[in-house]
């Protein structure tokens, strides 16, 4: 039987990347997949540059997770505890 190699457009690639991070924030957190991209972990992580598994997030720091803010009922509040945890 022969395999055959996948390649993906650069485009797929991040679409990949995106759902990723997406997938492993469900997994960690325990929210419903369609609650996921309201959830303040992933809104901090957005508002804070970090949309990417491969690209960004693997790669943060101590110093990075301690700064995440996200935007709730219009003022920039910072990440709770257990939601640092979590990261």
């Amino acid at each position: 039987m022969a395999s055959t190699a996948v390649f993906l457009t650069p485009v797929e690639e991040e679409k990949a990347d995106r759902d990723c991070l997406l997938t492993v924030l469900v997994n960690v957190s325990g929210v419903p997949c369609a609650l996921a991209k309201r959830h303040p972990v992933c809104l901090a992580l957005k508002h804070n540059g970090v949309v990417h598994f491969l690209a960004a997030f693997i790669h943060m720091t101590s110093a990075n997770i301690d700064l995440p803010q996200h935007i709730k009922s219009g003022v920039l509040v910072p990440l709770e505890m257990s939601s640092k945890m979590m990261i």
